[in-house]
């Protein structure tokens, strides 16, 4: 994987990352609850559902990879229409509530860590979206497990991170959330169909 494209490929993690979605939001409810510090075990568990997800949809890329180059296209082509129609889904939702913790966690390390990790692993969305997001940024002339050696880690630091800062920020964000939920989803939405949009002209000059 070239420089520009890594950069590339972090500039869009960026954008979507920054978008709150259960992960975040299951943080920002922990952190509101038991403090940021101990959020940070909420976040190694969303991080630890993503590589696994990251790590089955590695394995299916690289199915597709040694059958078939016309059918690794066309599974780009495809995770472009899913980002539009999932942005499409995510400007129409209802507004949401901020996901409910039970107050027995009492802070303790592994419940957290197992909430973090079973909301996560629990939305097939992220499932679904590494593997329309993951192509765009794929050369099938290269080595697909040194693309996704960089690729996977990079994402799930930027999960980690956004998890961590909206934690921290939770007091002001979460009363904001409250009062605008519809926004919420209009942001994201946007997100989406913005990145499904760029993607295709990426995927159009490829």
């Amino acid at each position: 994987m070239s420089l520009e494209t890594w950069l590339a490929f972090v500039a869009a993690s960026l954008l979507l990352t920054v978008t709150p979605g259960p992960s975040i939001l299951l943080g920002m409810v922990h952190s509101l609850h038991f403090g940021a510090r101990k959020t940070l075990f909420t976040a190694l568990g969303d991080v630890s559902a993503n590589m696994i997800q990251m790590l089955l949809v590695a394995i299916g890329l690289g199915v597709v990879l040694a059958h078939s180059a016309l059918a690794f296209q066309i599974l780009k082509w495809t995770g472009v229409v899913v980002l539009l129609c999932m942005g499409w889904r995510a400007w129409h939702a209802p507004s949401s509530h901020e996901p409910e913790t039970d107050s027995r966690l009492g802070g303790q390390p592994t419940r957290l860590f197992t909430a973090g990790f079973l909301v996560a692993f629990s939305n097939p969305k992220a499932l679904v979206f590494f593997t329309a997001f993951f192509p765009q940024f794929i050369d099938p002339a290269k080595d697909l497990d040194t693309q996704l050696l960089l690729m996977c880690p990079t994402m799930a630091s930027l999960d980690f991170l956004f998890v961590m800062l909206y934690a921290a920020g939770a007091n002001g964000l979460a009363g904001h959330l409250k009062q605008h939920p519809k926004a919420l989803n209009r942001v994201s939405g946007s997100v989406l169909i913005g990145a499904a949009g760029l993607m295709g002209l990426m995927t159009q000059g490829s």
